[in-house]
Parts: C-alpha cells; sequence; structure tokens
C-alpha cells in the first residue's frame, strides 16, 4: 500500500551494514534520494534541499535540533540514543499521510526495541584510531597526507526483558564515546611544533608574570594538554504496558550529556593561551509518554505526550576579559617571524562572555481511526511549543587590545626612549627586543590601542540583549484512505499548520522608519520594515494525495504516487536573530580605533564585572528584520513509480520520479546595501560603486 517515496532499514540490515559512525544519518544514505554533504559533520541533504531541512524523530516523537546549530540535524554531535536501540528506521521523503511535518528534506524516523517476555541483551565496544583510516586528498597539490593522531571508543550495553509477563517490560540501554582530539600543531620559536609563530616563550613567560605581579590574574599556559577528549554519554529507558486487549502504553526517558574542548586562537600568526580555552558543555534530556486504545472494530485512538530540554553552556577556563597582545614583526626572512603583527590571545574567549542557549519544547498528538467499509478516516491535532532563551553578547567582560604605537610627546615610554613600531620611509623600526617591551609596557599601564565592552543601553540591561521568546504551533489534519477495490487505494486528505508567537522583538523606530535618499550608492535613513514582526498567523493549508494501483500479474507489480504540499521548519537561530539584534537593547562602548579616543593609561580592569566606561562613538548597532511576506519554508512534492519483482533471489526492478517544487523559501538581504547598482551577465544583483565597475580602480 506504499504510495509515496522513501524506504525502511531493517534491524538486519542495521547489523549487516557497518556504520563507522553508527549514526542515522549512515543508514538514511541506503535512500539513493538522500546524500551525505559532509561526513565529519553528519550533514545530509535529500532531494537537493538545505541540509537544515530535515528532522528527525524517535517513535514519530520530534528530536531535532530545536534551535538549528547542528549540521547533523541533532542538538548534539552524537544522536541521542544507541544505534543498538533500534529496532528499524524509516526514510520519509514524500510520505503523504497528514501527520506528517515538520521537513522539506527528509524525515528520519527510529522506532526503539522494547522488551519482551523473554530477557535479551547485548555488549558492545568499538575502537579506532588514526591508523585504521585512509588519507587526506589535497585537490590544489595532488598530494595525500596522514591524519592527525587521534583515537575513538565506543562502550554500551542494552538490556531488555519482562517486568509481568505478557502485562509489562522494559528495556534500557546506555553508551559512552570518547574521542580524543588532535591538538593544535602551533607553538612559539623553538617549541619542535609543527608551525612555529613568531613569539618566544621568554616572552610568553614576561608576559604571564607581569599579569600575575601587575594584576594578579593568571592567563594560563601555552602548553597544550596531550589526550583532551570528546566525551558523550546516552541513556534510555523504556516500559511498555499492555494495559488490557484493547488498549496499551509506553512511557521512555533518554538523557544525552556532551562535552567537546574547544582550543581558539591558534594561526600562523596567533598563539592562545590555557586561559582562553574552553568546553563546550550539552545536555538533552527527553520524556516521552504514549497511549493506545481500540474502542471498537471501527475505531480506535492515539496519543503522545513529549517534552524535553536541551542546554548548551560553555565551561570556561577563566572569568577574565580578553586580552590579546599584538607585536609588529618587522624583519622579513629571519626564521620563525611573519612580517605583519603577531598576536598573543588570552583571558576568556570574546564569545563566551554571556553564551547561554536553553530550548524547553512540549510537543502533544492526538489522532483517531474510524474504520467504516472500504474507508479509513484518520482525523486529529497535534501541538509543539518551543521556548527559547539564547545569549550570545561578545565583550560583556570586556575585550583588550595592547599593541605598539609610536612614541610621541602624549604617547611616551619613559624607560625606552623613542619607540618607531614599523619602518618609516628610510628611518628603521625600533629592535624587535624594544618593540615587544614597549607592548609588554602598554599592557603593565594598562593603555590599550583598543577596547570594546557591550553593555546594556540606557533603559535595559545586558540581560535585554538576550532572545526570550516562544514558538508555538497548532496542526489539524483530515484523511481519507479508500480501498477502491483489491488494485486500486487512494488516499487524500488536508493539514493545516497554525504558527502563532506572542512576543514581539523590542521595536527600533529608527531602524523602521522610512528610506532615506542614497548618498553614494548607499542608503540612508530607516529600512522602511518593521522590526518586530513575527512568523505569527501564517498558516499554511497543505492538500495531499497518494495512490497505489496493484497489477493482475504473476509477479507482484505495482505503480504508485502522489503530490502534496509540505511545510517545513526554518532553523529557529533564523527566527530568534531579531530578538537578539534589535539595535537598541545594548551598546558598545570604548576607545581607540573606530571610537575616536585614545585609550588612557589604566583603562584596564581585570575584573570582568567592573569595565571602564569611555565616552567614544559607538559604532552603528546590527538590527535584523523579518519580512511581513515570511513563512515556514514549504514545497510541493510528487512522485511517480513503477516496481515489478523480477524471478531471482527476490529481486525487485524499480523506478521512481520525484518532483520538488519550492513554494516558500528563505531569502537574506543586507538592507544597507541599499537596492542593486547592476545585474550581472548571470542574473545575480551586484551592489559595487562606480569605482567598483571602473577596471582603473582594481
Amino acid at each position: 500500500d506504499k504510495m509515496g517515496s522513501g524506504s525502511n532499514v531493517t534491524r538486519d540490515q542495521i547489523d549487516s551494514f557497518a556504520s563507522i559512525r553508527r549514526d542515522l544519518q549512515d543508514y538514511a544514505r541506503l535512500d539513493p534520494r538522500i546524500s551525505q554533504t559532509d561526513k565529519e559533520r553528519g550533514e545530509i541533504s535529500a532531494g537537493g534541499q538545505n541540509t537544515r531541512y530535515n528532522s528527525v524523530t524517535i517513535d514519530g516523537v520530534n528530536t531535532s535540533d530545536t534551535f538549528g546549530l547542528e549540521s547533523n540535524n541533532l542538538p548534539t554531535a552524537k544522536q541521542p540514543i544507541s544505534i543498538d536501540a533500534i529496532q528499524e528506521v524509516n526514510l520519509n521523503i514524500a510520505n503523504y499521510d497528514v501527520t506528517q511535518k515538520g521537513y522539506t528534506g527528509a524525515n528520519i524516523n527510529a522506532v526503539t526495541k522494547s522488551g519482551t517476555n523473554k530477557f535479551h541483551g547485548s555488549l558492545t565496544y568499538v575502537y579506532r584510531d588514526d591508523n585504521a583510516i585512509g588519507k587526506r586528498f589535497n585537490r590544489a597539490t595532488g598530494n595525500y597526507t596522514d591524519f592527525g593522531p587521534f583515537e575513538e571508543e565506543t562502550w554500551g550495553f542494552t538490556v531488555g526483558g519482562p517486568i509481568i509477563k505478557d502485562k509489562l517490560f522494559f528495556f534500557a540501554a546506555y553508551e559512552d564515546f570518547t574521542q580524543t582530539k588532535t591538538a593544535p600543531d602551533f607553538g612559539p620559536i623553538n617549541s619542535g611544533a609543527g608551525t612555529q609563530v613568531g613569539l618566544s616563550q621568554t616572552l610568553i613567560d614576561q608576559y604571564a608574570t607581569l599579569a600575575n605581579t601587575r594584576y594578579g590574574i593568571d592567563v594560563g599556559s601555552s602548553q597544550i594538554p596531550s589526550g583532551f577528549e570528546t566525551r558523550v554519554k546516552d541513556a534510555l529507558f523504556k516500559v511498555d504496558w499492555n494495559i488490557s486487549d484493547t488498549q496499551r502504553a509506553s512511557l521512555r526517558y533518554n538523557k544525552t550529556k556532551q562535552n567537546e574542548p574547544f582550543l581558539p586562537g591558534f594561526g600562523i600568526r596567533s598563539l592562545s593561551l590555557s586561559s582562553q580555552w574552553y568546553n563546550q558543555g550539552k545536555e538533552f534530556e527527553t520524556w516521552v509518554g504514549e497511549w493506545f486504545a481500540d474502542w471498537s472494530d471501527s475505531f480506535s485512538t492515539e496519543a503522545k505526550v513529549s517534552y524535553r530540554t536541551y542546554d548548551s553552556l560553555p565551561q570556561n577556563n577563566a572569568d577574565l576579559p580578553q586580552i590579546s597582545l599584538s607585536f609588529p614583526r618587522n624583519p622579513p626572512g629571519t626564521p620563525g617571524l611573519l612580517t605583519g603583527n603577531t598576536n598573543l590571545v588570552s583571558g576568556t574567549e570574546r564569545s563566551r562572555h554571556f553564551n547561554e542557549l536553553d530550548t524547553k519544547t512540549t510537543n502533544v498528538f492526538l489522532a483517531g481511526n474510524w474504520y467504516a467499509g472500504d474507508h479509513t478516516v484518520k482525523f486529529g491535532a497535534d501541538y509543539d511549543k518551543n521556548e527559547v532563551f539564547n545569549a550570545f553578547l561578545q565583550d560583556t567582560k570586556g575585550n583588550y587590545t595592547f599593541g605598539c604605537v609610536n612614541s610621541s610627546a602624549t604617547y611616551l615610554y619613559p624607560t625606552l626612549g623613542t619607540v618607531l613600531c614599523s619602518p618609516s620611509g628610510t628611518t628603521p623600526a625600533s629592535s624587535q627586543a624594544v618593540i615587544d617591551a614597549a607592548v609588554l609596557y602598554n599592557f603593565q599601564i594598562g593603555r590599550p590601542t583598543n577596547y570594546q565592552v557591550q553593555v546594556g543601553a540606557p533603559g535595559f540591561t545586558i540581560d535585554d540583549g538576550a532572545a526570550n521568546w516562544t514558538l508555538k504551533n497548532l496542526g489539524l489534519f483530515l484523511q481519507d484512505t479508500w480501498v477502491v477495490n483489491d488494485k486500486l487505494t487512494l488516499s487524500y486528505g488536508v493539514r493545516v499548520d497554525m504558527p502563532s508567537v506572542d512576543e514581539k522583538p523590542t521595536f527600533n523606530a529608527a531602524a523602521s522608519s522610512a528610506v532615506g535618499p542614497n548618498v553614494a550608492g548607499r542608503r540612508t535613513g530607516g529600512f522602511g520594515v518593521r522590526n518586530d514582526v513575527t512568523i505569527d498567523g501564517k498558516e499554511l493549508v497543505q492538500p495531499r494525495f497518494g495512490f497505489n494501483y496493484t497489477f493482475a500479474s504473476e509477479r507482484q507489480t505495482q505503480l504508485r504516487g502522489g503530490v502534496g504540499l509540505f511545510q517545513g521548519a526554518a532553523a529557529n537561530v533564523w527566527l530568534s536573530n531579531p530578538y537578539s539584534n534589535t539595535g537598541i537593547a545594548t551598546r558598545i562602548i570604548g576607545c581607540g580605533g573606530s571610537f575616536g579616543i585614545t585609550c588612557p593609561a589604566g583603562t584596564f580592569s581585570a575584573n570582568p564585572n567592573t569595565q571602564p566606561t569611555l565616552a567614544g562613538t559607538p559604532p552603528t548597532a546590527n538590527v535584523d528584520f523579518i519580512s511581513d511576506d515570511l513563512r515556514q519554508p514549504s514545497v510541493w512534492k510528487a512522485n511517480i513509480a513503477f516496481e515489478h519483482e523480477l524471478p531471482w533471489w527476490n529481486m525487485i526492478f524499480g523506478v521512481e520520479y520525484v518532483q520538488t517544487q519550492v513554494k516558500d523559501a528563505i531569502n537574506y538581504r543586507f538592507l544597507n546595501l541599499g537596492d542593486a547598482t547592476r545585474i550581472g551577465p548571470d542574473g545575480r544583483q551586484l551592489f559595487y560603486t562606480t569605482q567598483g565597475y571602473n577596471p582603473a580602480c582594481w
């Protein structure tokens, strides 16, 4: 009776086909309509759709990434339940059942195992390292290189059986995954690192000592620990209850904890110290209840309720401002030194100053099935509520850069004399030792070349810069499946999705004011659109139709197909940004650079809670808008397929055509550019100024 496009992966297939990553995405690739676009991130595309437009469900209950930051559609790097806990996988590309929702790419549904009247279980251990993989291929050079050293270990178990025979059963699974990460191969001069950055260990030690003696802070070490690792633990417990001959229920709980280290700040011109490093902790927890009831021979119901929480919070190695020392490197050709600035970065990484993601998601599903002769009528409703708190505010603890500034009557180095940071005409720069000493002196007296901190604007606090909102969706559906005769079955129905958002972003009157004239090819004034628009009330009616015709032939032969409209779900981070970027809740203040004032001595504060407020000119704030006509993404899908059983080895010959037509897509514009100044030969809009089109200016 299959009509749409998709496939199933049985437990036998899961056992037969090895998956190195032991995840659903590997098995999803058994369907030729699904391609893996990035294996390392577990990123897949179905029918060419955006990789974030897939949904992942467990026992029909959504377990997808609730915010949209992860490339694999899941809340963590690893799927939230062990592959050993899965009985089968359903891959839905174009399933015309009206209960299908939340994707325009593919839905991957994992059906979990249950306990039985017999005790059963399994033990798993998997080991992999860099000796078990191939080499990297560089397309530019044609060379092969080895992967960096790493180790992966996975161990786990499953166990299931009866609590009360024929009545009550349990199933449990646990898995522990550990992956050592390759350390960045960067280090100071003469460190033996693969890439030696133009800083000496002596200079690094001088800075660390000065930070401790002058400000009482520990900026950490440049020594990269060996064997630092990502660790993921997941657990599942499920109870199935045969309440009576006509009713059954199940309860499921699963939890995943992930801890992943990050070492930012390394590059050919930069080193970071351990105070800059952090671990990203994630925790995902789900409770699911299901109830199935046959009320008569002609009527049955099913109900599902789930609640899940997701938290992502960095565990910083330090609670400090970000502190960067920028050392000019002038002599080209000197071993270990590149011309230009080389940076030593320490303190709390600027993007982790106020970075917290928390979502709470409630799902309810209620459906009835009425069997009336040749007709099966399905009807019901589902409700989703996703409460989002996202704080991504940079530099709230302060961000300082200390560099070398040429000495002058107002910029003195009393113990160093005249300092020239770079050559000027025929005058050579000061020696490298003097330049390095000048940078350290500026740090000692607290005189940065650039400083900025993000604070609450007048009338607001820094907390007002976080997105705190709720997206709800009510879905109603009705479908009739009609067995016309022993050869033809038809299915036709409709689904309506009604999103709602109660909260609005804080209104920015200036940004929402009328558009001004173009000046020098750039727009002035406001943007002519309100910044407090949401997708509230943008409902979508989705008709769906499918058929299956079975031929009267010696071997099974069928023609199937259908057409339907499917509403997906945009990554919530896109819908959340207008709440974070209102342009009025926070402001950035500081000195140096574009702030228009020089940072005086004594500016630096090592206390992240007492950062100085200076009267420099704040930069223009970012504002995000949602268009009045924005809707959740939606596509029309249609398929036609012919399948015939061959006389050899249970083989099936099949040919299928799938057509996807976008109805509602998401488009991004950088409104500051104003209108396009020219249309390119390929039809794209171009925004260059007049000089940009003039070859003499290139």
